[in-house]
């Protein structure tokens, strides 16, 4: 038995904005159609306000299971190292043997930006500026994500450290911008990619019209944006039953009542067509992101697709 070993830059090799676009458009398709199979993720905590985790899932039920493991680790930053770590495995839809290994880092970038970038497709066709809050692996993969859905757009990017974010904005063909309020003032898109256990702007910033999205806010202690933001939108979510419970945004504004469970939206459901979202020029707009275990599943059956035709990666025998 081989196993079909793919490193980062195997997987950046043949999985360009573009393509995890649309297998992000196929992933939230199908799970909108109620086709792909989503169990509860697992979150393991740990020290320092690191998080270790499990994604597990099948496209659709002859699929194969695509599970990603890996740890969300902020103090990494001062180690010199990236914030967050993964391995992803294939297994044979029949037997149940390893198929693949994948680097999940590279994967979890391309597919996490993409699946925004496709929900802005639906939610702010029309952006004509785009806010970036952060510079980690996140941020520059939203950068270049929204170049694909957005090509248009003025791109700006934020962050805490000004010599990151002039390299980003650099390397991106972004704008800095050092005010932060005034930024979110004036963009037509925010989206925060960081891992802040507090909100990293204020609801008041956030103007009529606005649409705002979190990828930062993976588990309940979690709180980029401020729950008050979560009251005067229209809220649509990656995946309901995960974010119900792991957004903290959502999991805040739930409990202490200022939004209601059934005024949360699926993006699958719009993009089936099940559901349809109309919204005004003064509607706000925010759209939460948990992280999926489909979206990996999607992104793995057309990674391994592409290296099985190309003869990409490197196969090792596990017996």
């Amino acid at each position: 038995m081989t196993v079909r070993i793919l490193s980062a830059a195997d997987v950046r090799s043949i999985f360009t904005p573009r393509l995890a676009l649309e297998s992000q458009r196929e992933a939230f398709t199908r799970l909108g159609a109620g086709e792909a199979v989503q169990p509860p993720r697992l979150l393991v905590p740990g020290p320092d306000s690191s998080v270790s985790f499990c994604y597990s899932s099948r496209i659709a039920p002859d699929a194969p299971a695509v599970s990603k493991f890996g740890s969300v680790n902020p103090a990494n930053a001062a180690r010199g190292l990236g914030a967050v770590h993964s391995v992803i495995t294939v297994l044979d839809p029949s037997t149940g043997a390893p198929l693949a290994i994948i680097n999940g880092d590279s994967v979890t970038g391309l597919r996490t930006s993409a699946a925004t970038t496709l929900a802005m497709e639906h939610l702010a066709p029309q952006a004509g500026s785009i806010l970036i809050i952060g510079t980690g692996a996140q941020a520059r993969a939203h950068l270049e994500a929204f170049t694909v859905t957005h090509p248009g757009a003025e791109l700006g990017v934020h962050g805490r450290n000004p010599a990151a974010v002039a390299e980003i904005a650099a390397a991106h063909g972004a704008v800095a911008k050092p005010d932060l309020e005034q930024a979110v003032r004036s963009a037509d898109i925010v989206v925060a990619c960081t891992s802040s256990l507090t909100p990293v702007i204020e609801d008041t910033w956030v103007a009529d019209g606005t649409t705002v999205a979190s990828v930062g806010s993976f588990a309940p202690d979690r709180i980029e944006l401020p729950p008050s933001l979560l009251a005067r939108s229209t809220v649509v979510v990656d995946h309901r039953a995960s974010a119900l419970t792991d957004s903290g945004p959502l999991v805040a504004a739930l409990a202490e009542g200022s939004l209601a469970p059934e005024a949360v939206t699926d993006l699958g459901t719009l993009l089936t067509g099940a559901l349809s979202l109309t919204r005004t020029a003064a509607d706000v707009v925010t759209y939460l992101s948990v992280g999926l275990g489909v979206q990996d599943a999607a992104a793995a059956a057309m990674i391994l697709a592409s290296a099985e035709e190309q003869g990409i990666g490197t196969q090792t025998a596990l017996t």
